[in-house]
C-alpha cells in the first residue's frame, strides 16, 4: 500500500449535493424519481400555507400528484410514535417525510429511524429549519435531506438537496458560496439568544399561561422560539401588536393546509395558538429584551 503525496480521492468525505433555486424544487424533483413512482408519502398532519408564498412542503406534494397519508403529533409538535407505528405498518416500503420543526430534530428521533428501517420506508428529512443542527449533527441516515438558504441565511433564494442517490433529470445548478458566513458564530449568537429569552421567561407571574414548546436546546440550533398562548385571540392580538411595533414574531404555522382537517387533533390547537420569537443572527440581546418587556405588557392585559 502507498500513500499519494497529497489527497486525491474526491469522493472521500464528501457530501453528494445538488442544487436547486428552492428546497420545495428540490423536494419535488426528488418526490419525481422513478424508483419513487407510486410510492405514496406519509407526513406530519402539521403543514402550513399562506396566501403569499403557499405551502413549501405540500404545493410538490400535490404537483406530484403523490397520494398522501398523515400521521399524527401530541401536544408538544412531537410525533405520536404509537399512531406512526401503525401507519407506517400499513404502508410499508413508502415515503416517510420528518419535518424538524424550528431546528429540533424530534424527541423519538432514533426510534423512528429504527421503526423506519425496519419497515423500509425512503426516508426523506427536512431541514428547511435545521442547516445549522445538520451543520452540529451531520448524520446522514436518510436516503434523502432537504435544505433551505433563505429560511437561515441572508440569501434571496436557494435550496440544497443532499443524497447518495442520483437525481435523474436535475440539471447541474450553480452552488452558493456557503464559506462566506462564518457558521460557528452564527450558530453560537442563535443559541445565546434562544438562552436569553429562555431565561427571561422564567419566573415571571404570566408565563403561567405560555407553554415552551421546546425548553431544552441540546445539540439542536433554532429557527425561531415556539411557544403557545391560551388562545388563538391572545395569540392574534400579540402578533399583529408586536409587528406593529417593529418586532417580526411569526406563527408556525397560523393556517394548515385543508387536507389535515379530518386528521388533526392536537395540530390545530397548536397552529392556533402557537408565537414565534425571533433567534436570528441578527437579533441582540438588548432588542431581544425590548421585545419580551412588550410582550409581558401585552399578556398582563388578558
Amino acid at each position: 500500500m502507498i500513500i499519494e503525496k497529497t489527497q486525491i480521492n474526491q469522493d472521500s468525505f464528501s457530501f453528494k449535493w445538488s442544487y436547486f433555486s428552492s428546497a420545495r424544487e428540490g423536494l419535488k424533483k426528488i418526490l419525481m424519481q422513478p424508483e419513487l413512482t407510486g410510492k405514496r408519502i406519509l407526513l406530519p398532519a402539521y403543514i402550513g400555507y399562506s396566501m403569499r408564498e403557499g405551502s413549501g412542503v405540500f404545493d410538490p406534494i400535490a404537483a406530484t400528484g403523490k397520494a398522501c397519508v398523515f400521521y399524527q403529533m401530541d401536544p408538544s409538535l412531537n410525533i405520536n410514535l404509537p399512531a406512526l407505528k401503525k401507519t407506517v405498518e400499513k404502508h410499508p416500503g413508502h415515503i416517510l417525510l420528518l419535518i424538524h420543526y424550528f431546528g429540533f430534530k424530534d424527541k423519538n428521533i432514533d426510534s423512528i429511524k429504527r421503526l423506519a428501517r425496519k419497515y423500509q420506508m425512503v426516508l426523506i428529512e427536512d431541514f428547511a429549519h435545521g442547516l445549522y443542527t445538520f451543520y452540529n449533527d451531520p448524520s446522514t441516515d436518510f436516503d434523502y435531506a432537504i435544505f433551505s438558504l433563505h429560511k437561515m441565511l441572508p440569501q434571496p433564494d436557494g435550496g440544497m438537496v443532499l443524497s447518495d442517490h442520483l437525481i435523474k433529470g436535475h440539471k447541474k445548478a450553480v452552488a452558493y458560496d456557503l464559506f462566506r458566513y462564518n457558521f460557528p458564530s452564527i450558530i453560537q449568537q442563535r443559541i445565546n439568544n434562544y438562552t436569553y429569552i429562555l431565561k427571561a421567561l422564567k419566573g415571571q407571574s404570566c408565563m403561567q399561561s405560555v407553554h415552551v414548546l421546546r425548553p431544552v436546546l441540546g445539540k439542536y440550533v433554532p429557527q425561531s422560539f415556539p411557544v403557545l398562548l391560551q388562545s388563538q385571540a391572545i395569540r392574534d392580538r400579540l402578533y399583529f401588536a408586536m409587528n406593529e411595533a417593529g418586532y417580526g414574531v411569526v406563527s408556525l404555522y397560523h393556517q394548515l393546509i385543508s387536507q389535515v382537517e379530518k386528521v388533526a387533533n392536537f395540530e390545530h390547537m397548536i397552529s392556533n395558538t402557537i408565537l414565534n420569537f425571533p433567534v436570528h443572527q441578527d437579533a441582540n440581546p438588548k432588542q431581544l429584551g425590548s421585545m419580551l418587556k412588550l410582550f409581558f405588557k401585552l399578556l398582563k392585559k388578558d
